[in-house]
């Protein structure tokens, strides 16, 4: 049965009830791996008793360590949100499947559909390189089957298949309107070289409009999908530092002849940021020797 909420306090008063206490707000945990797993970011959003994951890392030992502090929290793992279909964001599915089992994992329509063509290829590739942190095997996530999830009855929603860091629009941000705070994936990147190499100038214009949608919400955090180190501050003057790079990027690309000439002029223009290595690549892409 269910009362209005005048009701309720008539209901209270007779009975001597005490009225129900009020929702605990949501909280952020981010974890940053090291340089070997690229920087990238898992965030735990958590309430009194429930947790939503974005993102599951890309080492195994990354992996075990955030599946630890997920344990440590003592809340129940709800869901795996994978925010795009990079693998350094999922291949730590493995351990956390093991970890929590029957946990559902939820990719966007999307994601799934590249996820399902390339993920097989991603993993063969990870497994030649560094076979100990790799899984034998994947989970095949869901379909998200809405865009609004429930932590402890408070919303967080979900903004899918938007353009960020790939050639398909198959990213998604999380909003957590009662903490102002986006989870961005890879729509932003934090103190770090912006991952360009699966993009054109087609993408980098989209992409701006994605960061335009995460602007327009004027948070006060946003988590970006990569970032240097966890002391780094989870500020939304990460969404225009993203801009600025893609600019930058461009204009780099327009005047060089060569690939080298486009990394000299972007780590001029951006001489703090880490992962030099991923500008070398998207260099090499956009400018082929």
């Amino acid at each position: 049965m269910r009362f209005p909420v005048p009701a309720l306090a008539v209901l209270a008063a007779l009975t001597g009830a005490a009225p129900a206490a009020a929702q605990e707000p949501l909280h952020l945990a981010v974890y940053v791996a090291d340089s070997s797993s690229f920087h990238v970011t898992s965030t735990l959003i958590y309430g009194a008793t429930e947790a939503v994951l974005v993102d599951a890392q890309f080492q195994n030992s990354e992996a075990e360590k955030l599946a630890d502090r997920i344990a440590a929290t003592g809340r129940r793992l709800k869901a795996i949100l994978i925010s795009h279909p990079d693998d350094d964001h999922y291949i730590g599915l493995a351990v956390l499947r093991q970890r929590f089992p029957g946990t559902p994992i939820y990719m966007s329509a999307a994601a799934l559909s590249e996820f399902k063509r390339t993920s097989a290829r991603y993993l063969a590739g990870s497994r030649s390189f560094q076979p100990s942190e790799t899984p034998d095997s994947l989970p095949t996530p869901e379909l998200l089957p809405s865009r609004q999830l429930l932590i402890d009855g408070a919303a967080v929603k979900v903004v899918t298949d938007v353009q960020g860091d790939a050639f398909v629009p198959s990213n998604s941000f999380v909003w957590v309107p009662s903490l102002r705070a986006v989870v961005a994936g890879d729509i932003v990147f934090n103190g770090v070289h912006v991952w360009l190499a699966n993009s054109n100038q087609r993408t980098r214009t989209a992409w701006r409009h994605s960061l335009d949608r995460i602007a327009a919400l004027h948070p006060r955090v946003v988590v970006a999908g990569h970032k240097r180190d966890a002391g780094l501050e989870d500020s939304p003057d990460a969404v225009e530092a993203t801009r600025a790079y893609l600019t930058a990027f461009e204009r780099a690309v327009h005047d060089a002849s060569n690939a080298d000439e486009v990394v000299a002029a972007m780590r001029q223009e951006f001489p703090d940021l880490s992962l030099a290595g991923i500008l070398t690549r998207a260099a090499r892409v956009a400018v082929p020797n």
